[in-house]
């Protein structure tokens, strides 16, 4: 689950060198929240994330365990409300993109 690509406000500067991420059985549990154009969208509550503990908003083939990072959000007060919205927001972006069906 590298978050090299991640949405951050230092949007431009240079990133930090990827980490490998967690083996899936130490992958905490994944919320899906749909799935379109061939990927998943879901979020993951990872309490013992670099950053602290946060909302992983996050994207993957839909025929595979790997997800990736798309937007992190500090778990506090209404972010997992915030994280399911910029989730189905992605999910609604991945539906425009797979077109009309």
């Amino acid at each position: 689950m590298p978050d090299d690509n991640v949405i951050r406000p230092a949007f431009g500067a240079p990133r930090r060198p990827a980490s490998p991420g967690p083996a899936a059985a130490d992958q905490p549990p994944l919320r899906v929240i749909g799935t379109a154009a061939g990927h998943r969208v879901g979020l993951i509550w990872d309490p013992a994330a670099q950053e602290g503990e946060v909302f992983r908003i996050v994207v993957g083939p839909e025929d595979d365990q790997e997800v990736e990072t798309v937007a992190l959000l500090p778990a506090t007060g209404d972010a997992e409300a915030e994280a399911e919205r910029i989730g189905f927001a992605v999910l609604r972006a991945l539906e425009v993109v797979e077109g009309p069906i």
